[in-house]
C-alpha cells in the first residue's frame, strides 16, 4: 500500500487509514486458504483493515470456513459471497472447460461421468487434465468414462491435502458415517456409539468439510471427498469397522430408505442380505426410485430369482423404458416362492402398461389422462380431470394445460406440484423441471437462473433413482449452454437416446434445444421439422402440432419456399387437434406471408393466445424478414379457418373442396360430396394416395414414400417415380374447372401431406377422437356418454383398415393397431352396456369384439357370460363351442370350470 501511495510504510493504525483513503488506484488484496490464519492476530488485523471502508481497497479471501468475525456488521462494506455449490461446473461448463479451455474436448458420456465423479469440483477437474493431457484421445475419453468413483490423483490429493489438517476425531466420524448421503447427529451416534455426535458435525462445519442446506439439522459432505472415503473401506487405510456396511444399511432399513441400504449391500455384493431386505420391505423395496441398484446383480440372479426380476423391471420402468418393464414384470420366475410377489409384479404391469397404452393400463388416471391430452384435445383432456388427490393428479393438469397452450391456467398447477415434495415418486421434480423450461420472467430470469434450477432437478432426480428423469434433465441443461458445444452435447443426448430406444426422452431433449434456439433467434427449420416427426412416430398429435407451427413460422420468417403451404396446413393440424396455442403461432406465420391480410392474421394470433392462455408470443422472437413486418390494427377480426390462397369478392380462387377419406373397410375419397375419379390413375400411383390419406393432415417424407414404393430402384430413379406419381394425382385431385396448382396436395420442405379444412372428414381420425373422448367421459364417470361415443366409434370402424393393399408392410401396424383398438373398445362399450342394464346392447358388443379380435379371451368370457346370466342358453353353448375352438387353435387347455359355467 505504501507503494502504491508513494510514502512510507505505515508506523500506526491511523496512518494506514490516512494512507489508504488517499490512493488514487485501486487495490485488491488476494489471500488464499484463510482458515490457516483463523483465530490468529491476523484476523483481527484484516477486521479493522475492512473496517475503514476505504472504496479503492478490495479484498479477495480464498477459505474453508468464513472468518470468525461478523462480516454483517453496518460498519464494514458490502460483500459477496461466494460458495462451494457456486464454484461447482455444472456439466455444460465441464463440456466447454474441456473444449474451449483445454483444448481436449471429451465424449458426452464421458463429461457427464466426470461430473458426476467429481461433483464439478475444480481442484479435480484440472488434476483429470493434468493426470490426461500426455494420452490419446482415446485413451483421454475411456479415462473420462471410467466408472472408477475416485481416480488415483484424486485419492492421494485428497490424503495429502485436504484431510491434512482435520483433527482425528472429526476424521473418525466422517469415515464411519460417509456411506450416508445426509448426516444427521441421531445417525452419526447410532454408528459411531456415542451420545452426542453434534459437536463434532458443528466443528467439521466450521472447518468447512461439510455444509448445511437447513441450518443445521443435516449435512453432506462434498461428494468427490465422501466417495473418496468410501473407497478406502476395508482397505486398511480406514479406521471404520468391517462390518459398517452392514450396519450402515441396517440402520437405513430402520428408517425406511429402503432403496439406499440395498444400494450399499449391492456395491459389496451381498446379494444374500439384498434379497433378505427385499423381503423385509415387501412392496416398498419396489417404489420408484429403489431399485437402482439392481444393474449390479449378476444376470442368472436376476433370471433365476422372482424378487431380482421384479427389481430389474422396477429399474427399466424408472429408466423410461415401459414396454421393457411390462414384459419384465410379466416374464416373472413361476416358482412356488414367488407368489407373494405377484400383487407386486401386477401393479407394475399396470403402471408400465399405463405409459405404453396397453389394455391393461387405466385411462381414467393421471397417466391416461396425459395420453388423451399427447393425442391430442388436450383443453378438454386437463378439465376432465377434476380431482386432485395427489401431486400426480395435479402434473397431469399442468402439463396437459401447458400442451393446450394454456401457460395461465398450467403453472399455477405446476407451481403447487413443485412445492410439494414427495421422494416417493418424480412428480415435483417433473414440475420443477416443467417451470424452469416454460416459465416466462420474471419468474425464471435469465439463463443462468434456469440453468441452476435444471441442474438442481438434475441432480436430485440422480440421488433418488429416478434415472429417466435424470437423463432427461440432463439434456435439456445442455441444451441451455446455447453454443456449439452445447449443441454437441445435445446432440449426442438426442443420439444415446434414439440407440436405446428412448423415443420420448430424444423427444424432450429436442424439444428443450428448439425452444431454447427459437427464444434466442436462432431457430432451427431442421430441427422443427426433425421434431415434428418424432412426435409423429411417438402418436403426439398435440405435439406435433407445436413443432408444426414453430416449423411454419421459422419458414415464413426466412422466407422458405412453399412456406405458405406450411403454414396453412400447421394451421389445419393445430385446429384438426384442438391445440389453440400452436394454431396462434400459425396465424402469426401465415400474418408474416399475407402483407395485405397482416393485421387481420395478428390480431387473429394475438387473440387466440389471448384465449388461450398463452403468455408468451413466440413470433416476437424471431427477426422477420425486411418489407414484411407485422403491425396489428385495434380491433381483431378472427378468420376462418385458412386452407389455401384467401378468396376475395369477385376475384382469385375459390376455397378448396372438402374432403371426405375413408380407410375403414374399402378406400373412397370424395370432394365436395362428389367421389373422385381415380381410374385413370396409375397403381402406384393411387398407393401413395392411399399412405397420404392414412396420415391425412401431416407430412409424410419423400424418401418414406419412394422406399415403400420403389425399394428395388436407385434413390434418384424412386424419387423420380415419386414425382411422376404426385403430378398425376394432382392432375386427378385438381377441382373441376379450376385452373393452377393443386391445393389438396402439397409439398413441406421434402415431404407430402394432403391438407384438411375444418369441413373435411377422416374416418381414421374421427375414430381416434371418438375412442379418446370415450376414455375422458369414462374418467369423468359418465357411462351413458362413454356408451354412446363407443357406438359411434364402431360404427366408424367399417373393417380393417384399407383391405385393398393386402398384407403390405407399410400398412400391417397400422392395421393392426386399429383393429386392436377397436376391438378393445368394443369389449369396453360391453362392459358399459351390462353396467347400465342393456343386456342385449352388451351382448351384441362382445359379440363385435370377437368379431373384430377372435383370439379376444376376455371377450369371449363377457358374451358367455350375458347370454347364461340372461337365459339364452342355445346362444351360450354355441359362444362356448366357438370359444373352445379358439382356444384349441391355439393349443391352450380349457378351462373345466369355465365350461361348466361357473
Amino acid at each position: 500500500m505504501a507503494a502504491a501511495a508513494n510514502k512510507e510504510r505505515a508506523r500506526s493504525f491511523p496512518e494506514l487509514a490516512a494512507m489508504a483513503h488517499a490512493l488514487t488506484i485501486s487495490l485488491c488484496f488476494v489471500v488464499d486458504d484463510w482458515h490457516l490464519v483463523a483465530g490468529t492476530c491476523a484476523e483481527a488485523e484484516l477486521e479493522q483493515l475492512l473496517s475503514l471502508g476505504c472504496p479503492q481497497i478490495h479484498f479477495l479471501l480464498g477459505s474453508r470456513r468464513p472468518p470468525s468475525f461478523n462480516l454483517a456488521r453496518s460498519e464494514l462494506p458490502s460483500f459477496v459471497k461466494v460458495e462451494s455449490d457456486d464454484l461447482r461446473f455444472r456439466a455444460p461448463e465441464v463440456e466447454q472447460l474441456f473444449r474451449t479451455t483445454y483444448k481436449q474436448p471429451l465424449s458426452s458420456a464421458g463429461v457427464y461421468s466426470l461430473t458426476q465423479r467429481t461433483d464439478g469440483w475444480a481442484a479435480a477437474l484440472h488434476l483429470f487434465h493434468v493426470a490426461t493431457k500426455s494420452r490419446s484421445t482415446v485413451e483421454r475419453r475411456r479415462a473420462a468414462e471410467s466408472l472408477d468413483p475416485v481416480p488415483r490423483y484424486a485419492h492421494d490429493y485428497l490424503r495429502r491435502h485436504y484431510f491434512a489438517d482435520v483433527p482425528p476425531e472429526v476424521e473418525r466420524l466422517l469415515r464411519h458415517t460417509c456411506l450416508l448421503e445426509r448426516l444427521t447427529q441421531s445417525r452419526c451416534n447410532a454408528l459411531l456409539g456415542v451420545p452426542d455426535s453434534g459437536l463434532l458435525l458443528h466443528e467439521a462445519e466450521q472447518l468447512g468439510i461439510v455444509a448445511s442446506d437447513d441450518g443445521g439439522t443435516a449435512f453432506r459432505l462434498p461428494e468427490v471427498v465422501r466417495r473418496y472415503l468410501v473407497s478406502t473401506l476395508g482397505n486398511g487405510e480406514s479406521a471404520a469397522p468391517e462390518d459398517i456396511r452392514h450396519r450402515t444399511a441396517t440402520l437405513l432399513e430402520q428408517e425406511g430408505a429402503h432403496g439406499a441400504a440395498l444400494q450399499i449391500l449391492a456395491e459389496c455384493g451381498d446379494w444374500d442380505h439384498v434379497r433378505a431386505t427385499m423381503e423385509r420391505a415387501g412392496r416398498r423395496a419396489f417404489r420408484a426410485g429403489r431399485c437402482g441398484w439392481v444393474t449390479r446383480a449378476p444376470e442368472p440372479l436376476i433370471r433365476d430369482d422372482a424378487l431380482f426380476a421384479l427389481a430389474k423391471a422396477r429399474q427399466l420402468l424408472d429408466d423410461g423404458y415401459p414396454e421393457e418393464a411390462r414384459m419384465a414384470a410379466t416374464a416373472l420366475p413361476q416358482t412356488s416362492a414367488v407368489q407373494p410377489w405377484h400383487e407386486a409384479a401386477a401393479l407394475l404391469q399396470q403402471a408400465a402398461a399405463e405409459w405404453t397404452g396397453e389394455p391393461r393400463g387405466s385411462s381414467c388416471g393421471p397417466v391416461g389422462i396425459l395420453r388423451a391430452a399427447l393425442h391430442g384435445s388436450p383443453g378438454s383432456a386437463a378439465r376432465s380431470l377434476t380431482k386432485h388427490n395427489g401431486a400426480e393428479d395435479t402434473l397431469a393438469r399442468g402439463v396437459a394445460l401447458l400442451i393446450a397452450g394454456d401457460q395461465r391456467g398450467a403453472l399455477p398447477f405446476l407451481r403447487r406440484c413443485a412445492e410439494q415434495p414427495d421422494d416417493e415418486t418424480p412428480a415435483a421434480l417433473w414440475a420443477q423441471l416443467a417451470l424452469a423450461v416454460f416459465a416466462e420472467e420474471p419468474q425464471i430470469s435469465g439463463g443462468d437462473a434456469r440453468s441452476e434450477e435444471i441442474d438442481a432437478v438434475q441432480r436430485r432426480a440422480e440421488r433418488l433413482g429416478f434415472s429417466w428423469l435424470s437423463r432427461v434433465a440432463r439434456g435439456v441443461l445442455c441444451a441451455q449452454l446455447g453454443n456449439a458445444g452445447g449443441q454437441l452435447a445435445v446432440q449426442s443426448a438426442i443420439e444415446n437416446c434414439e440407440q436405446d430406444g428412448d423415443g420420448w426422452g430424444a423427444a424432450l431433449i429436442a424439444t428443450s434445444a428448439a425452444l431454447g434456439r427459437l427464444r434466442t433467434g436462432r431457430p432451427d427449420y431442421s430441427a422443427l421439422d426433425a421434431l415434428a416427426d418424432k412426435f409423429r412416430k411417438l402418436e403426439a398429435s398435440a405435439l406435433e402440432a407445436w413443432a408444426l407451427s414453430a416449423r411454419a413460422l421459422v419458414a415464413a420468417a426466412q422466407d422458405l419456399p412453399e412456406a405458405v403451404e406450411e403454414a396453412l396446413a400447421a394451421e389445419a393440424f393445430a385446429r384438426t387437434a384442438e391445440v389453440p396455442g400452436a394454431r396462434a403461432v400459425a396465424y402469426a406465420a401465415l400474418a408474416q406471408l399475407r402483407p395485405e391480410q397482416s393485421s387481420d392474421l395478428m390480431e387473429a394470433a394475438a387473440e387466440t393466445a389471448k384465449t388461450a392462455g398463452l403468455v408468451c408470443r413466440p413470433w416476437t422472437w424471431i427477426a422477420m424478414n425486411p418489407g414484411k413486418g407485422i403491425a396489428p390494427t385495434a380491433r381483431p377480426q378472427q378468420p376462418a379457418p385458412l386452407t389455401g390462397d384467401p378468396a376475395t369478392p369477385g376475384s382469385g380462387p375459390a376455397p378448396p373442396p372438402s374432403l371426405d377419406v375413408r380407410c375403414f373397410g374399402e378406400f373412397s375419397l370424395r370432394a365436395n360430396g362428389v367421389d373422385i375419379d381415380l381410374s385413370r390413375v396409375r397403381p402406384q400411383a393411387r398407393t401413395v394416395l392411399r399412405i397420404l390419406s392414412l396420415h391425412a393432415g401431416r407430412s409424410v417424407h419423400r424418401d418414406r414414400l419412394a422406399a415403400t414404393l420403389w425399394a428395388d430402384l436407385d434413390g434418384a430413379s424412386a424419387l423420380h417415380n415419386l414425382q411422376v406419381s404426385v403430378s398425376s394425382l394432382r392432375r386427378a385431385l385438381q377441382p373441376a374447372g379450376l385452373a393452377g396448382d393443386c391445393r389438396l396436395l402439397v409439398r413441406r420442405g421434402e415431404a407430402y401431406a394432403l391438407v384438411l379444412d375444418e369441413r373435411s372428414r377422416v374416418d381414421l381420425l374421427e375414430f381416434d377422437r371418438a375412442v379418446r373422448d370415450a376414455a375422458l367421459a369414462r374418467s369423468a364417470r359418465d357411462s351413458e356418454a362413454a356408451a354412446a361415443i363407443l357406438h359411434r366409434a364402431l360404427d366408424l370402424y367399417a373393417g380393417e383398415v384399407l383391405p385393398e393393399d393386402g398384407s403390405a408392410e407399410w400398412l400391417s401396424d397400422t392395421r393392426e393397431r386399429y383393429r386392436l383398438r377397436a376391438a378393445e373398445g368394443a369389449a369396453t362399450l360391453a362392459g358399459l352396456e351390462l353396467a347400465l342394464g342393456n343386456a342385449a346392447e352388451a351382448a351384441a358388443a362382445a359379440a363385435r369384439s370377437v368379431e373384430i379380435d377372435p383370439w379376444r379371451d376376455e371377450s369371449w368370457r363377457t358374451l358367455i357370460g350375458i347370454y347364461r346370466s340372461s337365459g339364452d342358453l342355445a346362444a351360450a353353448e354355441r359362444a362356448e363351442r366357438r370359444y373352445q375352438g379358439m382356444l384349441k387353435a391355439l393349443g391352450v387347455p380349457s378351462d373345466p370350470q369355465h365350461r361348466s359355467g361357473k
